[in-house]
């Protein structure tokens, strides 16, 4: 049940108005204090020096949980008043949660509307308990399951913006695609101020564990350039903005961090009304932003100017639908905690207002001493035509992609971590539109294992969620086809193996027929082979995301090529512009393999220099950028099942990096040996497995 609570000013009196579907609004005399930092009722005696005292300490995350109880409980009489909120409790009971929408009116003036905002309304307390984290109790049924209360802040748009925002008729469109979300970093991913590499790992796999599943993209070290530029290429859904958020008293408003342009080091903070133009100049708006980034649902008591809404609350207003941001100086274990169980939420498909509950019980529960402020400081700020039931994800595409996934092998293994170019690559050759159709990812040491299986599995994965089939040939350890009839046959009993998993009718394989005929020229097998593919794509059903995506495509993904000899020879004869070339449609085609023989002679010579191949080795992580470690802190945090989660403790001095990168490069032939990995980091003091899986965990327990 929705709640709607606003302010209204009669000739200097203001008034708290609560109004409850099919009744008649209720109000309560109020009135601001601390220079608009705290709402109370008329007649309550506190003073303005100790609300402002007290709203400094909960803003700035210092407050008690006697103090922030007080905050809260002054805010609670102000707007509802203990009988009001049993009554509330009451008329909610039977309804999956009560939702509080905090509403600034269009004819609002505008520092007004911008401190009923800023307000910690998530504090609110009922003199028993912060209702926003332990749920309301119904008074008629005190025994009862306490009912959840979920808090929502409604913007208006601005004047001369559609009402409507991204979505035509006053209503949100959900995505009925895999959600595509952007990761754009204001920083390093392994800036330890910030630790977005941590908070995006997180993201990512408690996505998978939980029946989610999104099309992710990273844009490290974003400009507003190089974000304009990703986004009007790959047109999110979700744009998740990571980084720092701050205060500036000249411009008298929050930025956002992001990198400055060119080659000088350095930070570019931007306003919202610039990352509405970077939205306008790449011509695509994101139906949901996620700031992970300080202050971005505050104002602060200085700001009498024109630039009294909130950072998150402006990108409403021009146009976002959807933002959740962050109010104060936040963990960022708790950001991090609460923006997972909302996503993963979210991609369930659970009702928006029963996501944002879910987070925020989980960031309460993310210390075992329950005294930090931090889980009140996340905030979601809706278009006012925006309903707390609506589901922003259609789930019907991203089950079908699951399953999928999980059908054609693509599953096993953690999220891929690094190998960007790798995956920007992919992107690529998924898209329709760019001329790169063969991806080459060389080892130089044949007897090393840096990945590659587990590569291509990820960039199986992804085809997948683009809408393409992907079919690997592999993974092999020791039986490659190694004849062009050896090829041809494994090609075609992959094939048919996919048509028995999706119900198809089986076909003969004119690949293996062809490739059985003495003298047969190579276009003959490369026609064959596309008449199997082109026969495959036929077959499926009407409905199917591959039947219906704009490039509807076989991706064909090729493991240690290297060792596949005349059959590698074939292979790379039948390589061009179109990928399986030639033909009408591109096919592209990705290779996995040591730098020798046939393939070191075309990495040398043909596939230097065309626009239509990328070749890059795949080697260990970089150093020089700390790739290496963010893919350890990604498996750490990603352990197999037995293992605990391990992480950073917050501020450990950046020594154990050297530590465990020296470690790891002298004890372990491969890039990733998991008792070696979990063992070394168990003797270092300076990690800890109390972390995400264990938070979610504990608050998922404390709340049955």
């Amino acid at each position: 049940m929705r709640v709607m609570v606003d302010l209204q000013d009669r000739a200097g009196a203001l008034f708290a108005v609560v109004t409850v579907p099919g009744q008649a609004a209720a109000e309560r005399p109020a009135r601001w204090t601390g220079g608009k930092r705290l709402l109370v009722t008329r007649d309550d005696p506190v003073s303005d020096q100790d609300a402002a005292a007290l709203a400094t300490a909960v803003d700035h995350g210092t407050a008690t949980p006697a103090q922030l109880a007080r905050y809260g409980g002054l805010l609670f009489e102000a707007a509802f008043g203990r009988q009001a909120w049993r009554e509330l409790v009451t008329r909610a009971a039977g309804s999956p949660c009560l939702e509080l929408a905090i509403r600034a009116r269009a004819d609002q003036e505008r520092r007004t509307a911008g401190a009923l905002h800023a307000l910690r309304w998530e504090a609110l307390h009922d003199g028993s308990v912060h209702v926003a984290a332990k749920g309301a109790v119904d008074p008629a049924d005190p025994s009862g399951r306490p009912l959840p209360v979920g808090i929502v802040r409604l913007v208006p748009p601005a004047a001369g913006t559609s009402p409507t925002g991204a979505d035509g008729g006053g209503r949100f469109d959900p995505i009925i695609r895999i959600p595509r979300v952007l990761y754009a970093i204001g920083s390093r991913l392994t800036d330890p101020r910030v630790r977005a590499g941590a908070e995006f790992m997180g993201i990512m796999r408690h996505l998978e564990r939980n029946g989610g599943s999104i099309h992710p993209r990273v844009l490290e070290s974003a400009t507003a350039a190089s974000l304009t530029e990703t986004l009007e290429d790959f047109k999110p859904d979700v744009l998740h903005l990571i980084g720092h958020g701050r205060w500036f008293p000249a411009d008298e408003c929050v930025k956002v961090q992001l990198r400055a342009e060119g080659t000088a080091a350095g930070d570019d903070y931007i306003t919202a009304a610039r990352l509405l133009q970077v939205f306008d100049g790449a011509g695509h708006r994101p139906k949901v932003v996620v700031l992970s980034a300080c202050e971005t649902a505050s104002v602060q008591a200085s700001d009498d100017g024109g630039n009294a809404l909130p950072f998150a609350a402006r990108l409403v207003a021009g146009g976002v639908p959807v933002v959740v941001a962050m109010a104060g100086e936040i963990a960022d274990t708790a950001c991090r905690v609460f923006t997972r169980a909302v996503t993963s939420a979210i991609g369930r498909g659970t009702p928006l207002v029963e996501a944002v509950i879910g987070g925020r019980r989980a960031a309460f529960y993310e210390r075992p001493e329950f005294d930090s402020v931090d889980w009140i400081m996340p905030a979601v700020f809706l278009a006012e035509y925006i309903s707390g039931d609506t589901r922003l994800v259609d789930i019907t595409a991203i089950s079908a992609a699951r399953e999928r996934i999980q059908l054609l092998g693509f599953d096993e293994g953690p999220v891929f971590c690094g190998r960007g170019e790798f995956i920007t690559a992919m992107d690529r050759l998924l898209d329709g539109r760019d001329p790169l159709n063969v991806l080459v990812a060389y080892t130089r040491d044949p007897d090393k294992s840096y990945g590659g299986t587990r590569l291509l599995r990820e960039l199986g994965a992804r085809a997948v969620r683009a809408g393409c089939l992907p079919v690997l040939l592999g993974p092999f350890e020791g039986d490659p086809p190694v004849t062009r009839i050896g090829f041809a046959e494994e090609l075609a009993d992959k094939l048919a193996e996919i048509r028995m998993t999706f119900g198809l009718p089986p076909r003969p394989s004119r690949a293996a027929e062809v490739a059985a005929i003495q003298g047969m020229r190579r276009l003959d097998l490369i026609s064959a082979i596309r008449e199997d593919l082109n026969g495959l794509v036929r077959d499926l059903p009407d409905t199917d995301p591959v039947t219906t995506s704009p490039h509807p495509r076989v991706v064909l993904l090729c493991h240690r090529a290297d060792r596949w000899l005349e059959a590698l020879e074939d292979l790379i004869g039948m390589l061009g512009p179109r990928g399986l070339h030639p033909g009408p449609d591109p096919v592209p085609v990705v290779l996995t393999g040591a730098d020798s023989g046939g393939i070191h002679r075309v990495l040398e010579g043909n596939w230097r220099g065309p626009s239509w191949v990328k070749c890059a080795p795949l080697d260990r992580f970089s150093q020089e950028d700390n790739e290496d470690i963010l893919a350890y802190r990604w498996w750490l945090l990603n352990p197999p099942e037995s293992l605990p989660v391990y992480a950073p403790k917050r501020g450990a001095p950046s020594n154990w990096q050297e530590s465990l990168r020296f470690f790891m490069i002298h004890a372990s032939r491969s890039m990733y040996d998991a008792a070696l990995l979990f063992g070394f980091v168990k003797t270092l003091a300076d990690f800890t497995s109390d972390m995400d899986d264990d938070l979610l965990a504990s608050y998922e327990k404390a709340a049955r």
